[in-house]
């Protein structure tokens, strides 16, 4: 069997995806929810399947589910992620809550879990939203993703005028850093392969349950009409289905970014491979999770074979 774990299994891409990838006969799932009772129930509808209790946005939480893993997993799918546009939040641990749950936490879990994903595949949730040369994006109102340092991104610093520009402009670059981590990390190991899927523009999901009523309204009724004239618009049962081939067929590339069709995406920003950006997104994502006492072992030249070091 090939146990694949997935965040945030209980709507959106999540659920489609978990629902896809049970009708493979060699599959096993784990889904990785905040509401057991709510994972448990989805869990029921599928032949093999398991809910488990993690919230991305608590490294302490994850680091108590890493602890006690200890079963081989095909593939880890950081699905997981939301975007906040009625003010700033903050977690227990006083982090900016999109950075803690869109990238910090799936980090977290990913080295947590690496030991047991050995030879497998890690895959996180990537936007177009990060490309800041990407014009359909600038037309919802996003500028693309921008480091400044993951301190001042913790500390929720970022520019806009209101509540929802600045939440966009958190979220686009919390899926910078997600995006340029898988590429950073596919250079410094083999351990496992990293690599970031772009579902596309899906309406209708949870994404925009932040934004004012009359926001959530044109995304869940009148985009879902106009979609099909867009490009890069899907749905979560196409995308899960682009994911399923690759995580099933394969073989995943590491270090690649995928577009919701399972090809090679072309929203990708060029600077995305700059071996620079990469090795300070992660050198300070590294920092920041140790700072909050999440051990980084798994990545540590001495115990694991490496390319480079972290």
């Amino acid at each position: 069997m090939r146990t694949i774990l997935v965040t945030g299994a209980t709507r959106g891409l999540g659920l489609a995806l978990v629902r896809a990838l049970d009708a493979h006969d060699d599959v096993a799932l784990v889904l990785s929810v905040r509401d057991l009772e709510a994972g448990r129930a989805i869990a029921k509808t599928l032949r093999r399947a398991e809910a488990v209790a993690i919230d991305t946005g608590s490294l302490a939480s994850i680091r108590a589910f890493t602890s006690r893993w200890d079963r081989p997993l095909h593939a880890l799918v950081n699905n997981a992620g939301l975007q906040i546009t009625d003010g700033d939040s903050f977690t227990d641990e006083r982090i900016e809550t999109t950075l803690a749950v869109n990238h910090l936490g799936p980090l977290a879990l990913a080295l947590g879990l690496l030991p047991h994903v050995r030879g497998g595949s890690v895959v996180g949730i990537g936007s177009g939203t990060h490309n800041p040369d990407n014009q359909a994006a600038r037309r919802f109102g996003f500028r693309g993703g921008k480091f400044t340092s993951l301190e001042a991104l913790a500390r929720g610093e970022t520019d806009g005028t209101n509540d929802q520009a600045r939440g966009r402009n958190r979220y686009a670059t919390s899926k910078l850093l997600t995006t340029v981590t898988a590429i950073e990390l596919a250079r410094r190991t083999t351990i496992a392969r990293f690599a970031t899927f772009d579902p596309g523009l899906m309406p209708g999901t949870g994404l925009a349950r932040t934004a004012p009523w009359y926001a959530r309204a044109v995304w869940s009724s009148v985009l879902g009409w106009v979609a099909p004239l867009m490009d890069d618009t899907s749905t979560p049962e196409r995308s899960a289905r682009s994911l399923v081939k690759l995580l099933i067929e394969g073989p995943v590339m590491s270090g690649q970014t995928y577009g919701h069709d399972g090809a090679i995406s072309h929203r990708l920003w060029k600077g995305a491979h700059d071996p620079e950006l990469g090795k300070r997104i992660v050198d300070e994502s590294l920092a920041a999770l140790s700072s909050h006492r999440h051990h980084t072992r798994a990545l540590s030249p001495s115990r694991r074979r490496m390319r480079r070091a972290c």
